[in-house]
């Protein structure tokens, strides 16, 4: 068994050097594409051109944006387990400072394997709201990026991308339902028991969507977490005299929003940029004071979180080996049935 147990190890251990690896081989080849397209000492002016002291302005309005998704995600948990705003605040932090640290989102499942033990419940019923939240984000940001690129000059291009990223996302769904449908019926061998299990618990994680109160409440709040999200970068855009309007700026924050689902290296970097670049030149601006808004925004996105995370983490005695550990999917797939409460 000792054998056995250290071989299970290696290998989970020997996934997550490949995932690091691949993480950063695509971050690394993004920002060699966005580089290529700019002058840096062009980019060095413009930074020179921006009113930093403005920029100061956007970083309380990341701390509402988390305060926002803190809530939802409590208003989720609520129907399965009372749990304090604090703490909400708390572990949503900590993701974000994983998901700075690790690639691919993995801070996520390190949210989900951590909050589930401290909250007492299933960790695969905690990734099941993580699963709602990311759902409502992407689902409400590609109707935004597909309406406002049907009416934003220079958006045509990102539209279209979204509608068939929509389209996309809609058949995958109809395809989980029926999966999920099949999966829960009553009958079946070992396997299909052990799946059914694992379904169960996930989808313990919706259940509050079944409340008319919590549904409208996670929208409500996904709209006006992004409405901060569109704040803080109008706020940057202005400090460096971009003159975009505050529909351009929601069309890029929502171009932005979706470049993170893109498997990258920690924080996604390369990725992020070539997006925000990518947009910001379609919309008339130069590449240099394009480059150095979207650096400058992930800087502001990124950093106060992140710090947040940092704190708890602290607070609540964490080592990052061990968020790094944690944020094994295989570790919540083996989550023992007795936990599942």
């Amino acid at each position: 068994m000792p054998a056995l147990g250290r071989s299970v190890t290696q290998g989970r251990t020997g996934r997550g050097a490949v995932r690091v690896v691949l993480g950063i081989v695509v971050s690394a080849v993004f920002v060699v594409l966005t580089i290529s397209r700019v002058d840096l000492v062009e980019v060095g002016a413009a930074f020179g051109r921006v009113n930093f002291s403005t920029v100061l302005l956007a970083v309380p309005v990341v701390g509402l944006e988390l305060l926002l998704r803190a809530i939802r995600w409590q208003r989720l948990l609520q129907p399965i387990a009372p749990v304090a705003l604090r703490r909400t605040v708390a572990y949503l932090a900590i993701g974000y400072f994983a998901n700075s640290m690790l690639p691919a989102r993995l801070g996520d499942v390190a949210r989900a394997f951590l909050a589930g033990q401290a909250f007492g419940i299933s960790r695969l019923t905690v990734l099941g709201t993580i699963v709602v939240e990311r759902l409502a984000d992407g689902l409400f940001i590609l109707a935004v990026v597909a309406i406002l690129g049907l009416t934003v000059a220079g958006g045509a291009s990102l539209a279209s991308t979204a509608l068939w990223l929509g389209v996309l996302g809609i058949g995958g769904l109809a395809v989980l339902v029926v999966a999920l449908a099949w999966v829960r019926r009553p009958v079946g061998g070992r396997i299909r028991t052990s799946v059914r299990s694992f379904v169960e618990r996930l989808l313990r994680g919706v259940e509050g969507l079944r409340s008319p109160a919590v549904a409208t409440s996670t929208a409500a709040l996904t709209i006006a977490a992004f409405g901060a999200a569109v704040v803080m970068f109008a706020v940057i855009a202005g400090a460096a005299n971009s003159g975009l309007t505050l529909a351009q700026s929601a069309l890029v924050m929502g171009g932005l929003a979706l470049s993170t689902s893109i498997p990258a290296g920690p924080s996604s970097i390369g990725t992020y940029e070539f997006v925000g670049l990518t947009i910001l030149t379609s919309l008339g601006l130069a590449p240099e004071p394009a480059l150095a808004i979207v650096v400058i925004v992930h800087l502001v996105a990124t950093l106060p979180v992140a710090l947040a995370g940092l704190i708890a983490t602290w607070q609540f005695h964490f080592r990052f080996s061990e968020i790094a550990q944690d944020a094994e999917p295989a570790n919540l797939a083996a989550e023992p049935i007795s936990e599942a409460t």
